[in-house]
């Protein structure tokens, strides 16, 4: 029987990991989103809008949906016996409270969900674009300055003066964003499966 190639390998694992295959794919969104930015110089063109968009959307709702992934696989590995319907952070961490001893599995997540932290901000990104565009709300935001703390959240590192930033900075500070909070649900993910081995990678089929 012949040898897997590494690529075989690689292509086996992500169809047999809903969680990969996800975080792989915000990372091609993510890639493309770059690309744009190569391409037009500068993705507050308007020529590069909907390219934008579809690149945003799509990476929000993978990297979004690596979590939710994550705590479908603790429902079933656990055998909470939660209704897929309402699989979500409360009914899993309820259960695993009522259910298990390993009630601080979710400790990480806890934290990140609160009101004002990273991945509080990353999933009322998501949110928001079922509302309206992604570029649109930057610009907003930008032009009236109404909600400085959502400004702050979205950008840290950005040192807010009088002077509004410019439609260029506050773009580069999306892109930027991005892909740290692509890292972070990465090490999110990784910090809550290396706790407990039924979350472990399966075995390639």
């Amino acid at each position: 029987m012949a040898t897997p190639s590494d690529e075989e390998r690689n292509i086996r694992r992500l169809l047999n990991d809903r969680i990969d295959f996800k975080l792989y794919s915000a990372e091609q969104h993510l890639k493309r989103l770059k690309e744009i930015e190569n391409a037009y110089g500068d993705i507050a063109k308007y020529s590069a809008r909907i390219e934008v968009e579809m690149e945003v959307d799509c990476f929000l709702s993978q990297l979004v949906g690596a979590v939710d992934s994550l705590l479908f696989q603790i429902n079933d590995k656990l055998d909470l016996a939660i209704p897929s319907d309402q699989v979500n952070f409360a009914n899993v961490q309820s259960a695993l409270n009522a259910k298990t001893k390993i009630i601080d599995l979710l400790s990480p997540l806890d934290k990140a969900r609160q009101e004002g932290m990273w991945y509080f901000i990353l999933s009322d990104m998501r949110n928001q674009l079922f509302q309206g565009t992604f570029l649109r709300k930057v610009f907003s935001v930008n032009d009236s300055l109404q909600k400085p703390s959502q400004v702050r959240s979205l950008y840290p590192k950005r040192e807010f003066q009088k002077d509004k930033p410019s439609d260029h900075d506050m773009y580069m500070d999306v892109i930027r964003h991005l892909e740290k909070s692509m890292d972070q649900v990465r090490e999110l993910i990784f910090t809550i499966r290396s706790g407990q081995p039924l979350l472990e990678q399966e075995e390639q089929f």
